[in-house]
């Protein structure tokens, strides 16, 4: 099964902040066990404690030698998209052009209101920032006028290490899909299931031949919250506290999750790979001492039967 890519997801930190070596050491572990990438939660005003993931890539960058890494997903239309395409080119020479973005218009909306953004205006506001963090990576010097934002004769140096960072677009709406197709080059969707899956990559594929822009079905992947054990009861009350809140049944977001015995787990992500699905992001949903047993179950239960 070449070509699936498995990485780690780390969210909000329900149980308190972790220690700073934690998150280095975590990572550390998932590029020692050969998971491909790690993604982190973007958030600036939380309920739970949150850091500043910018911070926290430098620091996995100067620990680790591949893992690539990656916002899930970045509120672009809560900041100044310049100040986006400088810190994450300065990133990905950092690590040595390990970074991708993933970007999104911000489903919770505290963001958009702590920064002064309207609802109203974010989806505008990310065409126009993804289209401004495409150029500044790409062009000597880059002056705009849009509707949102305008500056003239910004250069950004040093660019990204590759030329561009791919930009993956998150979420699952119409409007979304059809901004993948339009502006990004990859598709990054969360509490979705297999056969979602397969039914909107059908519709991206349909807008990409109508947009005249083919959609490649390999740049795709899901978020999975996830927790592998033995107890199947037991691992769903350690998951519980991680799906307080969000707009869904209970029913629904368990057909949504990863959680039970190693072989459940790897028949529910061989339902996705069977969905078209090649790239996961797994994130631990459990407390901090669990967090390295759950990426080494990653490591040693699931990864062997994708990656060959």
């Amino acid at each position: 099964m070449g070509g699936i890519k498995i990485g780690i997801g780390f969210g909000q930190w329900k149980y308190g902040l972790p220690d700073p070596e934690l998150i280095c050491s975590s990572a550390e572990l998932a590029e020692d066990l050969g998971l491909d990438s790690v993604w982190l939660s973007d958030h600036i005003v939380t309920r739970n404690p949150t850091l500043d993931i910018t911070c926290l890539f430098a620091m996995i960058a100067a620990r680790t030698k591949k893992l690539r890494m990656g916002p899930s997903v970045l509120t672009l239309p809560a900041r100044h998209p310049v100040q986006v395409a400088k810190t994450y080119a300065t990133l990905d020479y950092l690590s040595n052009g390990r970074m991708i973005m993933a970007v999104g218009s911000g489903s919770d909306t505290r963001d958009l209101a702590a920064s002064g953004i309207s609802p109203r205006e974010r989806g505008k506001r990310l065409d126009e920032g993804i289209d401004i963090l495409r150029r500044l990576w790409t062009e000597s010097s880059v002056s705009y006028e849009g509707q949102f934002y305008q500056f003239e004769d910004v250069t950004i140096e040093p660019k990204p290490a590759k030329g561009s960072l791919d930009i993956w677009i998150g979420g699952k709406s119409d409007a979304i899909l059809r901004r993948v197709v339009r502006l990004g080059d990859g598709w990054f969707p969360a509490l979705t299931t297999p056969y979602e899956f397969r039914a909107d990559m059908d519709k991206l594929q349909a807008y990409g031949e109508s947009y005249g822009r083919p959609v490649d079905s390999r740049e795709a992947g899901v978020l999975l919250l996830t927790h592998v054990c033995e107890d199947r009861e037991k691992g769903w009350e350690t998951v519980a506290p991680f799906l307080r809140g969000l707009p869904m049944p209970p029913e629904d977001l368990a057909a949504r999750c990863v959680v039970g015995p190693p072989e459940e787990c790897v028949e529910k992500i061989q339902d996705f790979v069977n969905a078209g699905c090649v790239k996961f992001v797994l994130r631990p949903a459990c407390p901090l001492d669990e967090i390295q047993p759950q990426i080494t179950r990653y490591g040693t239960d699931i990864l062997p039967h994708f990656v060959t």
